[in-house]
């Protein structure tokens, strides 16, 4: 299992996690082989962030476009046919068999309009897609695991050059294997009406978002191409001069330019990395102004200020970006509320890097002093109010938080903001009620800011109330959390919780923000009014912790199986193996109401979190903060 940290992580004294976990047993008594155990599932879970997809059991693949061509990229998923064909298609009224039509206008390959063609396009994106937050949450823990726990990359690779793809991958602007390698293929710039940046069009691909979702190649195969459930695909019209287009290929239909993946992908991952790399491997203090993790996040500043509103919300999406079911646009004023939090412990993170830069690098120019002065006031604005661009005001990140996304002792899902058709500047969104608004939220504010505003408490009692309506367990001994209050999650009319459905990805985050709470409450000094409450706090967060370290190991790929999730595939080993040991998405197949479904796979962005876990990495704060 993993091993919680009674103290902060000491990286400059314990040179391996092997070495912290033999003296940890030494110390508590557990037994050496179990801590032994415990370092080489780590090292397990690591080994899948950085190997190969198709021979080693991992989640990477070797781009061939452009200046990209041999470099490493990472995936979102691991797969298989059997899971699809043998698990996903024997759903009851699920329909597989999929008609995919060619269309010699705009050149595409599409499944026509049905259940099973949005199945179709579920299992392409699942097993081509490389989604951005969860390349951005892979970038900080392979920097981890290298940086801090010393384990070892395949052939002695370097570390920081194997993240550093993702950024270069960003500032070309195409896909990993595209034939074209045209630049600025994945960036969504403004095309007429379409990804409109709150009245603001941003038509050079450096500033403009990247879709949420990279393909390899804008053809995209089928998992069920070349297997034996490839009957279930019946293709018309394909080209007769154009051996590209087959049976088992369809064009990439995910086309999301959203703010909070952007947020991960131009700032915390990337900035997270580098200090890793730099600060943590290298000793230095900063991170050089023209490293690439930076240039980026300074080019893509100006766009996350411009889809700021007055009210300090940050707009979810440009306008004419498609929502996440059906053809709709989003409605360009909505907001998620857990993309502020995401944007906001980036736009913190960037300031702290380039406060460093500052203080440390010797050789900046006169322009580069005036390029961070610039961007630090820029940062200062979105966060606490003030001018971000011409005859544009707001007032702040912080304000929007306190004053409209805090509503009966939680955060909302999200809503909608200054709406020049609306009566009000604030309609929240009250149903469904999202878990990692709340768990981010407190990670990425922490838990001294929210009790400074709500009263002492405040930020406890939020986690008493989300453990009521989206907690997983077993009994009274809480598991972990799942998404949302549509679940079936919770607890029931004798207080014992339900097993709705349980991810690896977002107990991650709980962990992380229980351990931000009981840092704050550990600092209440013993003669105040409330030290009694805070001790309380104290230990009712620590037993949470606990009993979600153990129960989250089970998500593992190798103690799945066993584990025995209500609604997970009877038969799970003869779907999927794998020599590494990732953590899978979720318990089971779900269909979050948030708008996509999750499924128990081996998942890079939840193994991820749990390299971060080990390590009481927090990602949300610079350098992973003291929790």
């Amino acid at each position: 299992m993993i091993i919680p940290l009674p103290l902060p992580f000491c990286r400059s004294r314990l040179n391996t996690l092997r070495t912290f976990l033999v003296s940890l047993a030494l110390v508590a008594g557990m037994p050496l082989a179990q801590a032994q155990s415990a370092d080489a599932d780590l090292e397990g879970s690591y080994r899948f962030l950085v190997s190969d997809r198709e021979r080693a059991g991992g989640i990477l693949y070797t781009a061939t476009a452009g200046t990209l061509k041999g470099r490493q990229l990472p995936l979102s998923f691991v797969d298989s046919a059997a899971y699809w064909g043998e698990h996903v298609c024997r759903f009851p009224e699920t329909i597989c068999a999929v008609v995919d039509v060619f269309h010699p206008r705009t050149f595409e390959l599409t499944p026509e309009k049905s259940l099973a063609g949005d199945l179709q396009t579920e299992r392409i994106n699942t097993h081509n897609g490389a989604n951005i937050y969860d390349a951005a949450t892979w970038q900080i823990a392979v920097m981890l695991g290298h940086a801090v726990n010393r384990l070892p990359l395949p052939d002695n690779r370097d570390a920081y050059a194997l993240v550093g793809n993702q950024n270069h991958l960003l500032q070309e602007g195409y896909n990993g294997n595209s034939s074209h390698a045209a630049a600025g293929e994945n960036r969504a710039r403004t095309a007429g009406k379409v990804f409109v940046y709150n009245q603001h069009p941003i038509t050079e691909a450096h500033q403009a978002y990247t879709f949420r979702m990279l393909p390899r190649n804008w053809l995209a195969i089928d998992p069920f191409m070349a297997t034996r459930y490839a009957g279930t695909i019946t293709a018309r019209a394909l080209p007769v001069d154009n051996p590209d287009y087959q049976a088992g290929k369809v064009t990439w239909a995910d086309w999301k330019p959203i703010t909070g993946e952007n947020a991960w992908a131009f700032l915390l991952g990337p900035l997270q990395a580098a200090y890793l790399h730099y600060l943590v491997e290298l000793k230095k203090d900063f991170v050089p102004l023209d490293d690439p993790a930076l240039r980026n996040a300074l080019a893509i500043l100006p766009t996350f200020a411009a889809m700021q509103s007055f009210s300090g919300a940050v707009y979810y999406a440009p306008a004419g970006t498609i929502g996440n079911q059906g053809d709709r646009p989003v409605d360009p004023y909505e907001v998620a509320v857990e993309n502020n939090f995401s944007l906001y412990a980036g736009l913190k993170i960037l300031r702290s890097t380039l406060e460093a830069v500052l203080a440390h690098e010797k050789n900046l120019t006169a322009p580069d002093r005036a390029e961070i002065n610039g961007a630090l006031q820029r940062i200062e604005a979105m966060i606490n109010g003030g001018s971000i661009g011409k005859n544009r005001t707001t007032q702040g990140l912080l304000a929007f938080f306190k004053n409209s996304a805090w509503r009966q002792g939680e955060f909302v899902q999200g809503g909608r903001a200054d709406d020049p058709a609306s009566k009000s500047g604030w309609i929240p969104n009250l149903r469904p009620k999202a878990v990692d608004v709340n768990t981010w939220g407190i990670a990425a504010l922490g838990a001294e800011q929210i009790d400074r505003w709500f009263g002492l408490g405040a930020s406890f009692q939020n986690w008493q109330q989300l453990k009521q309506w989206g907690g997983y367990g077993k009994g009274k001994t809480l598991w972990g959390v799942g998404f949302s209050d549509q679940d079936g999650n919770g607890v029931d009319a004798e207080g014992n919780f339900r097993q709705g459905v349980l991810s690896a990805e977002w107990t991650a985050g709980a962990i992380t923000m229980v351990r931000t709470m009981t840092a704050y409450y550990q600092t209440i000094p013993s003669d105040a009014p409330d030290s009694a409450r805070a001790r309380d706090f104290v230990a009712r967060l620590q037993q949470d912790e606990q009993s979600m370290l153990e129960a989250i190991t089970k998500l593992r790929l190798d103690a799945y199986a066993a584990a025995g999730f209500p609604g997970g595939p009877p038969n799970y080993s003869q779907l999927l193996s794998l020599p590494t040991r990732p953590y899978l998405y979720a318990s089971r197949r779900y269909f979050i109401p948030f708008g996509w479904y999750a499924n128990p796979l081996p998942s890079t962005c939840s193994t991820a979190w749990m390299i971060m876990v080990a390590n009481r990495f927090n990602p949300f704060v610079y350098g992973g903060g003291k929790s």
